[in-house]
């Protein structure tokens, strides 16, 4: 599927330069407005700079653009990054209605997308899109009712730097310990996974051990505090505190932004409001091993060395 893209951002645009990105190793093309691509961050004012000049604009003719090539990123992965880049006020919006109307397969891939997208940005040292996928992958699996799985807990600290994946593997192992002190079968028969798991991967049982310390301390229960919900704020009466998870818990700014308002919320003018939905029967679990999913298309434009990852489905 695709999404369309906000006339009014492109509009802003109109008549600056472009830059075309190939992605991955089949050179996947995206045509970027050049101002918007360096304003985002460091990395790519940096990348684009060093690119050679078009030879010369012979006779005024400039169809030579600059290009931008990531070979070892996913072209899926950079889709999402460009809709968050033209369509950063609705980014939510969007992935919360495709969600509603995407098969589970997928569903999958999207969330695979997101994992990768804030991996990326955490590459690239882009904490403000690094937190939108962090966003985004706490409504899917609250709006879809996932469970943490040990393939994706092994794919965080087996195969991801520990920088990069660091708040991914805190709200991983806060999911972690929700899901197996559920009341239900699955709980107790992912357990026997968990421990071969824990073996495997000692910063794994430190962390899980980590998390159910500071839950105690808190007062809360890990039964029922559900790291999917992101509570529409940071400064929490104790009541809320037992349902759910601060706003920022899981953002780059966590450490200073305390109990006061998220930067980003401040930056677009509101604040992303998640409401509870009750837990369902465990089926169709989104981290089975089932055969991989077809290609996601969320490509907004159209036209228009970092580290790689592999799937998640």
């Amino acid at each position: 599927m695709r999404w369309s893209i906000n006339q009014a951002v492109v509009g802003s645009y109109e008549g600056s330069e472009v830059v075309r990105v190939l992605v991955g190793e089949e050179q996947r093309e995206f045509t970027l407005h050049r101002k918007l691509l360096c304003d985002s961050c460091a990395f790519f004012q940096t990348h684009i700079d060093a690119i050679p000049s078009p030879s010369g604009s012979r006779d005024g003719n400039e169809d030579e653009d600059s290009v931008l090539w990531l070979p070892n990123e996913a072209p899926d992965m950079f889709e999402s990054l460009v809709l968050w880049l033209y369509q950063r006020r609705s980014f939510s919006s969007f992935i919360e209605a495709a969600t509603r109307r995407m098969s589970p397969d997928e569903c999958r891939t999207l969330r695979t997308n997101l994992v990768h997208l804030h991996l990326f940005a955490a590459v690239i040292d882009l904490p403000a899109l690094q937190d939108a996928a962090m966003d985004a992958l706490q409504d899917t699996y609250l709006r879809l009712d996932w469970d943490m799985s040990p393939r994706f807990l092994a794919f965080l600290y087996g195969d991801c730097d520990p920088q990069h994946a660091v708040r991914l593997r805190r709200w991983a192992v806060a999911m972690l310990a929700w899901t197996l002190h559920g009341a239900d079968d699955e709980a107790t028969v992912m357990a026997g996974q968990i421990d071969r798991l824990f073996a495997a991967y000692p910063d794994l049982q430190a962390d899980y051990n980590m998390h159910l310390r500071k839950t105690a301390q808190s007062r809360a229960d890990v039964r029922i505090k559900n790291p999917q919900l992101r509570l529409p704020a940071n400064k929490l009466r104790s009541g809320e505190r037992m349902f759910g998870f601060r706003q920022c818990t899981f953002h780059s700014h966590r450490a200073t932004v305390g109990e006061g308002m998220c930067p980003h919320a401040l930056a677009l003018g509101h604040s992303l409001v998640t409401v509870p939905v009750r837990r369902r029967d465990r089926k169709d679990e989104a981290e089975s091993d089932g055969s991989e999913a077809d290609r996601l298309i969320i490509s907004p434009v159209g036209d228009l060395n970092e580290t790689s990852y592999l799937d998640l489905s």
